[in-house]
């Protein structure tokens, strides 16, 4: 029985390695772009900018749900949703967010 518990956590500490490995890196984040913890949440954040919903943007942003960019922090691309939303996690970092697309550009094209 502990045998199958050690090949298990083994099974899934490569799995995770693996996952990891399959990341798109080498991109950074530009300057003021939103990013939320859920693709709806995403969709929230974005509406609360493009309406001026200063009560819906500080909730999400206190809630620790939603934030804007910072320029320049190195990110892996995790998920392509579509064209217009990705979601990126910092290099070396366990914690996702989705964004814009337009929000990460090739590291050395700044």
């Amino acid at each position: 029985m502990r045998s199958a518990r050690i090949l298990a956590f083994a099974v899934l500490f490569f799995h995770a390695g693996a996952a990891y490995a399959q990341d798109d890196c080498g991109y950074v984040t530009k300057k003021d772009y939103p990013m939320a913890t859920t693709e709806e949440d995403l969709d929230l954040f974005g509406r609360s900018i493009s309406g001026n919903n200063a009560a819906l943007f500080l909730k999400l942003r206190q809630e620790g749900r939603a934030k804007m960019s910072v320029a320049g922090v190195e990110v892996c691309i995790v998920e392509k949703m579509d064209a217009d939303k990705i979601r990126i996690r910092p290099k070396g970092g366990t914690s996702a967010m989705w964004t814009p697309a337009e929000a990460v550009q090739k590291k050395g094209a700044e």
